[in-house]
């Protein structure tokens, strides 16, 4: 898929994708609780749907309205079917991480597996911790997929993992926690990566009903709880965001999302106060966000480096547009993206290298220096088509197709990856450019291009005084934001 320039400023309004990170945690819990539980504005993607398969094959109805905007699960209290169970994971790996720990409250056997590069993704370390608590598991090479476990007859009560491969694991063992008869002890080895997405663990744990004690996420000790059914509503996905935000970043302009705002747990808001310290403009009000970015896209050179260690998802968004800022920038504390659908330190780097600019990469970090010049076209030179490789990850294709609307002369290749999490990628991108969907066919080849149309969308005005993130947030409140229990300042 050739991507096209975008001249002028952007100016649009958008409805996110419902956050996955939430989606995926409520279809759990409301498996776990008693009663039925209605999800409002899930996340509609193939990680969704996935989850839903595997878990129908435990034995928890789910009903999905015609437009996948509500669903109906009715939970089962912690019981699942009787008998061995087989569950395909597809990609998935948030799914794989929590149907492991769910698989160990059944004392049957349940075999899982996954395709493509699920199946190189590590789970030692919560397999361990399955066997800790009792059960029984037999994996690949390294603890990857196919694995098949056994939950245990009786539990043991308290576990200890290392915190610094996936929080992933942490958030799939305090799910289940209250439903251990005695509850569960977790216990943290060294430092724990990616708070913020155990922190949204936590809040939607809360909204069920259950309470966790955390001792600094050092350790978190869970009673016997019941998780309650009811209504619950998914606000956008802040990965899903960074990709619009950068956009203003890199064009001036901006942008409107309707169903996210101050409220929000999710880590990845953080990209937003990455946004201001580049330039851009932030208000919250409530649910809603506006981004003004700077004049004309022109991004201030960054001299301390930048840490991502809290917003992997939205890492490789600043990854990609990391050329487009002045001199050499340094990206850290992400050494985490080595083990996500693909290597996020050295494929991109790879990409970028295509394309004229200096990278160099270390375990945790990459520095990214600026786009070269070519006889003075600047980044908007598109004389030479380039294709980037996705790496079957639906973040490198949406990361690299915002910088495509900068330079023009990117190929985006197997974009219907985007699937994966955001189905409808391209035609919300489309609506920067101001092209209709329903006036040209559905995307499934290479060779479909994007036509620069300038889009004078109307904004809403009037809205209720909204302050700038950094009024929200100073720089105590972002660090609650970020690291504490609560989740929010």
């Amino acid at each position: 898929m050739h991507i096209n320039t975008i001249s002028n400023n952007v100016d649009f309004n958008i409805e996110l994708p419902g956050s996955k990170s939430i989606t995926l945690r409520n279809l759990v819990l409301a498996a776990l609780a008693d009663g039925t539980t209605e999800i409002a504005t899930p996340c509609d993607c193939d990680d969704t749907r996935e989850m839903v398969a595997c878990l129908g094959e435990l034995g928890i109805a789910i009903k999905t309205s015609e437009d996948y905007r509500r669903m109906t699960v009715k939970g089962r209290g912690g019981g699942f079917t009787e008998g061995a169970v087989a569950l395909n994971l597809g990609l998935s790996g948030t799914s794989a991480r929590f149907l492991i720990a769910l698989s160990a409250l059944r004392n049957e056997e349940t075999r899982l597996a996954g395709r493509g590069s699920l199946n190189e993704r590590p789970n030692l370390p919560l397999l361990e911790a399955v066997e800790q608590l009792g059960g029984s598991t037999v994996s690949s090479d390294g603890g990857c997929l196919p694995v098949s476990i056994r939950g245990p007859e009786s539990f043991g009560h308290s576990v200890r993992m290392q915190g610094d491969v996936s929080s992933q694991f942490f958030s799939a063992l305090l799910q289940i926690a209250p439903r251990i008869p005695d509850g569960l002890e977790i216990n943290v080895q060294g430092e724990l990566v990616s708070r913020p997405y155990v922190d949204i663990t936590l809040n939607e744990m809360r909204k069920f009903g259950v309470e966790v004690d955390n001792e600094d996420y050092r350790k978190f000790i869970v009673r016997p709880q019941q998780y309650k059914s009811g209504a619950r509503k998914v606000e956008g996905d802040a990965s899903a965001a960074s990709y619009f935000a950068a956009l203003t970043l890199i064009h001036g302009g901006r942008v409107v999302f309707e169903n996210l705002g101050a409220q929000s747990r999710q880590g990845d808001i953080r990209f937003l106060y990455i946004c201001e310290s580049l330039g851009a403009r932030v208000q919250l009000n409530g649910e809603r966000t506006v981004i003004e970015g700077p004049q004309d896209g022109r991004l201030p050179p960054v001299e301390d480096g930048i840490d991502c260690e809290d917003i992997p998802d939205a890492a490789l968004t600043l990854i990609a547009i990391a050329p487009l800022i002045p001199g050499t920038t340094r990206i850290t504390g992400i050494g985490t993206l080595k083990h996500k659908e693909c290597d996020r330190i050295e494929c991109p780097a790879t990409e970028l290298r295509k394309i004229g600019v200096d990278v160099e990469t270390g375990a945790d970090f990459i520095e990214v220096g600026e786009i070269p010049s070519r006889a003075g076209a600047g980044a908007g030179d598109t004389s030479e088509t380039v294709a980037i490789e996705t790496y079957h990850d639906h973040r490198m294709a949406m990361s690299f197709a915002v910088l495509g609307t900068r330079l023009g002369n990117l190929n985006i290749l197997d974009p219907d990856v985007v699937g994966k999490t955001y189905p409808r990628f391209w035609e919300d991108l489309e609506k920067v450019y101001g092209i209709r969907v329903a006036d040209r066919p559905p995307v499934d080849s290479s060779d479909t291009e994007f036509r620069m149309v300038p889009n004078q969308s109307d904004l809403q005005q009037g809205m209720d005084d909204p302050g700038s993130l950094k009024q929200h947030l100073d720089d105590e409140d972002i660090e609650r934001h970020l690291r504490s229990e609560e989740g929010e300042a």
